[in-house]
């Protein structure tokens, strides 16, 4: 046997192996970009080639980066300790390339009947003879690596276990695009930064560029008589400067018109105009006429000082960042959200896993927390295909493959899919004939999915759902109704928004990362269709989606 192997590996040619030169070039251009080639270990891949290597009970699990010219292991577990303390291989020794080249999974089941890897030095030397290797492929289409699995002796792997591991490939590619997307919002904040201080330096010349930009801005000498002001600081509070003696009445008339009190930006004013201090930053709040609460920044600076080093003037800007405000609650509530529905699962599959490594429970029990691991990895898997999912719609990435799409036969294939909920019956009423739009069939399906999901979640007390399919004046209208909790007026208006949840104590105890609806909108736009909604509080919320039909003709 040993004679036949070596004979055969003196026949096998190990080259490198790429799909073309021109996407080569693009690859590495990426994987240069990335800067992961010869890091440091990082405990998140490490926690997915351990939960892989687990689930699948492989001796061997690698995240590998092929390279110019070497397959480099990101993360490994169960390597030779040559291999472990090298962290990679020689390119025409890696498995992965192939995978890499064809971007698409693949699999020898048993390595010695594959002529690309008979030969390979990892098979003669160590004794590999199986191998599953799922390509990584980005948002930007290229294959960087694989994430695989190895063993010393020969295994089945059927599709269903191929799908698997390309899911937990796209995890890692998500962990990979997490930290690109960080790297590029930290280079972004620091122009801002620098943007800033250009800025800042910038406000001593007022002149010509008083009147320019979103701030309101007021010039005064130094005792408070108004020498300049420009129209946005007339237009953010509809109080005339010119209309008043000094500075202090202005304000005064500020405050009453925003209803709000400031004692310390007061105070701050009046150290600046009398030299204590030559700048200052300041917010506060004002809830002006007809308008929701508003917030403000007040900056002032000294302009041309005295000998004394009293200012002669003193210039004073007020910026208007409710957008910012509201943009930052919006960052509170996606941090929140986000780390409650990650920590969840992965306190979860932790818990379960060490149980597994340290107590070697029986197979029986074995088998529960391996089902539970699994369950809550497809859950991390889900929330985080939805991140992805939406950020890629908003950013009109997103590819649709529309065709002519029954949606009667389609709403049946939901009513299939709920068929076995237990907590509510899913009642379906539909034109007795097919009715056809224009569609992406699946993301259709993903939006009806999570309107029914949200159905079943939002109605604890009530024990059904109704599904309407009905033509109406050349439209398909979709209806989904639940008996549940309905919609606070309040909220009616943010429903649709990313990360906005309800916020009382019934729903806190649903949980969720607001995202689903935010998904229908961007899915049901993307048709061209409408979706709105009806809702009583304490009755039900009616949802409902119309798509413009295609001719009965076609």
């Amino acid at each position: 046997m040993i004679n036949s192997v070596r004979e055969r590996a003196e026949a096998v040619n190990n080259k490198m192996i790429y799909s073309s030169d021109e996407d080569e070039r693009k690859r590495l251009q990426e994987l240069d970009e990335l800067q992961l080639v010869h890091s440091e270990p990082e405990e998140p891949f490490d926690r997915i080639t351990r939960l892989v290597a687990q689930i699948f009970q492989a001796p061997i699990c690698l995240i590998s980066l092929i390279t110019k010219d070497r397959g480099w292991f990101i993360s490994c577990i169960g390597l030779p300790e040559d291999l472990d303390r090298e962290r990679g291989t020689e390119r025409e020794a890696a498995f992965c390339q192939y995978a890499v080249a064809e971007k698409k999974t693949i699999v020898a089941e048993d390595v010695l009947e594959d002529s690309r890897f008979a030969g390979n030095r990892l098979v003669l030397e160590y004794g590999i003879r199986f191998y599953a290797g799922a390509p990584l492929i980005t948002s930007e289409g290229n294959a960087l690596g694989t994430l695989c699995i190895l063993d010393y002796a020969t295994r089945r792997f059927p599709p269903e276990e191929q799908e698997k591991l390309a899911d937990f490939a796209r995890w890692v590619v998500t962990e990979i695009e997490l930290r690109r997307d960080l790297r590029t919002k930290e280079a972004l904040m620091r122009e801002l930064t620098l943007e800033k201080e250009r800025l800042a330096e910038q406000q001593e010349l007022v002149g010509s560029s008083f009147e320019s930009g979103q701030d309101g801005r007021l010039l005064c000498k130094a005792e408070g008589s108004i020498v300049l002001h420009n129209r946005k600081l007339l237009e953010m509070f509809l109080v005339n400067p010119l209309l008043y003696s000094d500075v202090w009445d202005f304000w005064h008339q500020v405050q009453q018109a925003g209803r709000s009190e400031a004692p310390g930006l007061t105070h701050k004013l009046e150290q600046l105009l009398s030299g204590e201090q030559h700048a200052f930053s300041e917010r506060y709040a004002a809830h002006l006429s007809g308008e929701d609460w508003r917030f403000y920044e007040v900056t002032g600076s000294s302009v041309s000082l005295h000998t004394n080093g009293k200012p002669k003037y003193a210039y004073i800007a007020f910026r208007d960042r409710t957008e910012e405000e509201v943009a930052d609650q919006l960052k509170n509530e996606f941090i929140s959200v986000i780390s409650h529905e990650l920590r969840t699962p992965l306190t979860s599959i932790i818990g379960f896993v060490e149980i597994l490594i340290d107590r070697s429970p029986d197979a029986e029990k074995s088998q529960k927390y391996l089902q539970t691991v699994y369950r809550e990895a497809n859950r991390l898997t889900h929330l985080l295909n939805d991140l992805l999912d939406l950020q890629k719609m908003e950013s009109g990435k997103q590819d649709y493959l529309f065709a002519p799409t029954d949606l009667t036969a389609l709403i049946y294939e939901i009513l299939d899919f709920w068929d076995e909920e237990k907590s509510h019956r899913i009642v379906i009423r539909c034109e007795d004939k097919p009715l056809y739009v224009l569609a992406d069939a699946d993301r259709l399906k993903q939006a009806l999915h999570n309107l029914v999901s949200n159905a079943v979640k939002y109605s604890p007390g009530a024990d059904r759902v109704d599904v309407e399919l009905l033509e109406q004046g050349g439209m398909a209208v979709i209806r989904i109704r639940d008996y549940g909790l309905g919609i606070p007026d309040e909220a009616k208006e943010k429903l649709f928004t990313k990360f906005y949840r309800v916020d009382n104590s019934d729903r806190r105890k649903i949980g969720g990362t607001g995202l689903g609806l935010a998904i229908v909108r961007e899915i049901i736009n993307a048709h061209g269709g409408t979706v709105e909604f009806d809702s009583t509080l304490g009755q039900g919320t009616t949802f409902t989606i119309r798509l413009e039909l295609l001719p009965s003709d076609m």
